[in-house]
């Protein structure tokens, strides 16, 4: 087996670099849908603009697409603003 490459040895530190990065991201998400089902906006709302924030910060230093943090973060906007408005059922 050959000896790896100076970017593979690269790639691999750049994915640990990165991979804690990715696991906070998927984490406020989950953390801010847990608070919205449970009835907690204000919570929510701090939640998704720290999420906001992260996702931006990933998308500048390319850990995410940019397209990815901008559709994640509208995903959570939308998600907000169907909690906000009260039922008319």
């Amino acid at each position: 087996m050959p000896a790896p490459s100076k970017r593979d040895k690269q790639s691999i530190r750049k994915h640990e670099q990165n991979r804690p990065i990715r696991t906070h991201l998927r984490n406020i998400s989950k953390n801010f849908y847990k608070a919205l089902s449970a009835g907690e906006i204000e919570r929510a709302t701090q939640l998704r603009d720290e999420a906001q924030k992260s996702y931006d910060q990933a998308a500048t230093k390319g850990i995410v697409h940019r397209n990815k943090a901008s559709r994640k973060t509208s995903r959570l906007d939308k998600a907000l603003a169907g909690s906000r408005t009260p039922d008319t059922n």
